[in-house]
């Protein structure tokens, strides 16, 4: 029997507790009750370049928790939030995200066939991420929950902004891929199954108008692939994207 399973969750006071015993960093892991919580702050700009270029991150992170909430309350698959004080969030622990499970062999086709459906589910209600990976998408066993709402995430999303989230999410999978998997194609096919076709139609359109960045990209992949790092290459994955959305 698990013990931890049947002790009451902390409570939002305990929680923000252990969250001021913790160092003061964008995000620390505490357990309580033998669970695991998240302790989520604003960004730390260590030059003023980083802050001309992000911006103010007390700003950004207010931001994003107002995100949380709204995204939430859509019925969107975002992290729960347990508790809140001044520029500190405890966030629940949803799991594994789908680029580990992947690399160590535990992400079936089953799963990133459901991240598709997932991400075509968030699009349907009308949002956009902005910027996801197998790493922004968690695994609890029973559900798929979406981290890191940050700059590109809209509460109001256009179907390019949409297309943009799905090249990103397959771009991802073609980088993270393990030998065997094809785990990009699995994704797309998820997301194929559920999404509505407007955001479909434009992201063949996105596609079809991204062949420069195909090319800005070549002279990297082939660097790589004379150096024989040819296993996740970023600059391959940009061609193999737009491949694979075209000819589905």
């Amino acid at each position: 029997m698990n013990l931890s399973s049947t002790l009451p969750p902390p409570s939002a006071e305990a929680l923000l507790a252990a969250a001021r015993s913790v160092p003061d960093q964008r995000l620390a892991r505490i357990e309580l009750s033998g669970k695991a919580f998240f302790v989520k702050r604003p960004e730390s700009h260590s030059s003023v370049r980083w802050r001309l270029q992000k911006g103010d991150p007390k700003r950004a992170f207010a931001r994003e928790v107002g995100l949380i909430r709204a995204f939430a309350a859509k019925g969107a698959a975002v992290p729960d939030i347990l508790a809140e004080e001044t520029d500190c969030v405890i966030l629940a622990d949803h799991g594994p995200n789908l680029a580990d499970l992947l690399g160590s062999g535990r992400a079936d086709v089953a799963l990133l066939h459901a991240a598709g459906v997932e991400l075509a589910r968030l699009h349907g209600l009308g949002l956009t991420h902005g910027r996801p990976s197998l790493r922004d998408i968690c695994w609890d066993g029973a559900r798929l929950t979406f981290l890191d709402l940050e700059a590109g995430a809209k509460l109001t999303a256009t179907p390019r902004d949409q297309a943009r989230d799905l090249y990103l999410l397959l771009h991802s999978a073609f980088v993270q891929d393990q030998p065997g998997m094809d785990a990009a194609p699995i994704v797309l096919a998820g997301y194929r199954s559920a999404a509505p076709l407007p955001q479909w139609q434009a992201a063949r359109r996105l596609a079809r108008q991204l062949w420069w960045l195909e090319m800005l990209a070549a002279p990297g992949k082939w660097l790589r692939q004379w150096r024989g790092k040819t296993q996740g290459c970023e600059f391959a994955a940009v061609g193999a994207t737009r491949a694979l959305i075209l000819s589905a």
